[in-house]
């Protein structure tokens, strides 16, 4: 009796062998693509918002950070952010390593992968709304706070689309058994735009935090 073995789904050519994970010519597939001109845009979203904070920083602000009730000038919470920054660039490190553990054939490597990316970036936020909580001061309160909740919210509501994306093809990679070493473009693009908000926290870490 014939029997069949479940693997992954690969999409398929009309002659039934499994699709590349580039175009005929080497070329670069379309959602890849897509994926780079939304981080384009993306990086010149977050680019405008830079420019906003400096702009306040520099010409309307007259001290930075301005001073609480007490005569005492905010303090932002640099040491507990360097640990959650290490944790958020730590993530993409787990992330690019499942990916390899994919190359070599090993999907539960992925699987673990995207485990820990996931619980990393999960803990990030965590620690971004405690940090939120502890604060002396609300988004309304001085122009330093508005341009500080607005560069570090919106990077969060990055990190939870991450999330968001990366959960999506962990389902794909668990329930579908989707993604093989030669077609796993919906992953590296997943991939790329987290590793993408992992670096624009590194330079929002440097130019709000520390300088």
């Amino acid at each position: 009796m014939a029997t069949t073995q479940a693997g992954p789904v690969e999409p398929t050519t009309h002659g039934g062998a499994p699709a590349k994970d580039t175009e005929s010519g080497g070329g670069m597939r379309p959602g890849m693509l897509m994926m780079l001109f939304f981080l384009g845009s993306e990086a010149m979203l977050f680019a405008s918002l830079f420019a906003a904070y400096f702009f306040v920083r520099y010409n309307i602000a007259d001290e930075w950070p301005p001073r609480n009730a007490e005569g005492e000038a905010f303090e932002l919470p640099i040491a507990l952010t360097g640990v959650n920054t290490a944790i958020l660039v730590f993530s993409s490190f787990t992330l690019h390593w499942g990916e390899h553990r994919l190359k070599m054939g090993d999907r539960r490597g992925l699987e673990r992968g995207l485990e820990l990316t996931m619980l990393l970036g999960l803990v990030f936020l965590i620690v971004q709304m405690n940090e939120y909580w502890h604060l002396e001061f609300t988004p309304g309160d001085t122009a330093f706070a508005g341009a500080f909740y607005s560069l570090t919210g919106f990077h969060g509501a990055h990190v939870a689309l991450g999330l968001t994306i990366l959960f999506v093809m962990y389902i794909r990679v668990r329930k579908a058994s989707d993604f093989s070493p030669t077609w796993n473009t919906p992953l590296a693009a997943g991939s790329l735009y987290w590793h993408f908000v992992d670096v624009v926290w590194v330079i929002l870490f440097g130019l709000v935090y520390l300088l």
